[in-house]
Parts: structure tokens; C-alpha cells; sequence
């Protein structure tokens, strides 16, 4: 088994494992998601990238988007069908898959949400197909909600990996963590750039300090 596969496993493990599944599906909307909401019109699809337990997928279906929400973990997609049961069918589907191989036509979405996804790229080339893939889906003048780690502080515990902002968990597992600006620019290549303030903080987690982008960006076009 090669150390790839091995650190798949390890997080595949961690994310469907029942404690995790179970935190992730108790957890609500973050308020500055449905600040985001209220000021956003309802004007096609979102879509919901690592939906997780399905926190954002129902914010959004509240909001009243119809939402795509996508997972890579078994344990994840299932508790946000879950958790979406009781709206109809055609309000929401719920896949499994990767953050860079969206089962969307180019341009379909009006709103995505990436919260929490994009750091857990595995290596550099990942993270900029996932980059890439989400300007793709978006429709010009959507608006993409980022939140993602970056490199502006260091947990100790991480080791560097393999390449340039590559590192590694205790246990192996790999992430991808690059300055703000230069997660800024590589969206700003794919067509987004930032729409009003994007912040940068530290946030104090039982796994140690993480350093913390978010901010909403907008799909270039009319």
C-alpha cells in the first residue's frame, strides 16, 4: 500500500468515522453564512461543496435554493441526506464524490459554498483542480463563500511534505496550506476575485492553531 493510499484511508477513516459524522450532522449554519443568505437574491442553484453533515446544505435550502450538495465521504453524504429528508426531491440532491469532479454543466450555479474543503486538498495539483472546477460551475457574476486554512500561521505539529505547501498531519494524513495572497491570486486566475472585505484570523482548535481566509468572491462576466 503506498503512503497515499494510506493517508486516503486514515482520512476517510477519521471523516466516516460515527463520533465525526455525528458532530458534523449536530452543527449549524455559521452566522456569517446566513448573513451571506439574507443579502444573496434567489436567482438559480447552489451549490455545496463538502457538505459534511449537511449544516450549510440546509441553510441554504431555508434561504430557498435548490442545492447540490457533494461530499467526498460515504459517512457525510449519507447524514446530509439525512438531514435533508423532509424537503422534495427536486430541492436536493446529495452526491458523493471529489471538490474537483463536479457533476455540473459549466456555469449552472447562481451561489457556492466552500467551507472548510479546499485545505484538504492532498497535493498542489488537487488544490488547483478543485480551484479551477469551482469557477467552472459558476455562473458569471455567481458568488463563491470561501472559508479555508492557509499558511499565514503554522501549527507546530504539522510536518512539511513533499512539496511546497504540502504538510502533514501527526498522522500522515496531507493538506494543502499556501499564503492568503497567493489563494487569492490563484482564484483571481480562474476568473474570481474577491467581492468586499476578505478576512484573515486564527482560530485556537483542539488539533492546534489554524489560520483562517475567508470571504466571498465573484464570478468575472456580466
Amino acid at each position: 500500500m503506498t503512503d497515499a493510499t494510506t493517508a486516503a484511508h486514515r482520512a476517510a477513516a477519521y471523516w466516516n468515522a460515527p463520533g465525526t459524522v455525528a458532530e458534523f450532522r449536530s452543527l449549524d449554519a455559521q452566522p456569517y453564512l446566513r448573513e451571506l443568505l439574507d443579502g444573496t437574491p434567489v436567482d438559480g442553484p447552489a451549490l455545496d461543496v463538502g457538505c459534511g453533515g449537511g449544516r450549510n446544505t440546509l441553510a441554504l435550502l431555508d434561504r430557498g435554493f435548490d442545492v447540490l450538495a457533494v461530499d467526498l465521504h460515504d459517512g457525510m453524504v449519507e447524514a446530509t441526506r439525512a438531514r435533508t429528508a423532509a424537503y422534495p426531491p427536486g430541492r436536493v440532491t446529495v452526491r458523493q464524490g471529489p471538490a474537483d469532479r463536479i457533476p455540473a454543466e459549466d456555469g449552472t450555479f447562481a451561489l457556492a459554498v466552500c467551507y472548510g474543503v479546499l485545505h484538504n486538498a492532498v497535493d498542489r495539483a488537487r488544490w488547483a483542480a478543485v480551484v479551477t472546477e469551482l469557477a467552472r460551475v459558476l455562473r458569471p457574476g455567481g458568488l463563491l463563500a470561501l472559508n479555508t486554512f492557509t499558511s499565514e500561521t503554522l501549527d507546530p505539529a504539522l510536518r512539511a511534505g513533499t512539496e511546497d505547501g504540502q504538510y502533514l498531519l501527526p498522522d500522515g494524513v496531507p493538506m494543502v496550506l499556501l499564503p492568503p495572497g497567493e489563494v487569492l491570486a490563484a482564484f483571481a486566475s480562474a476568473g474570481l476575485r474577491a467581492r468586499g472585505e476578505v478576512r484573515t484570523y486564527v482560530r485556537d482548535l483542539e488539533v492546534g492553531p489554524r489560520a483562517v481566509l475567508r470571504g466571498v468572491l465573484r464570478r468575472e462576466g456580466d
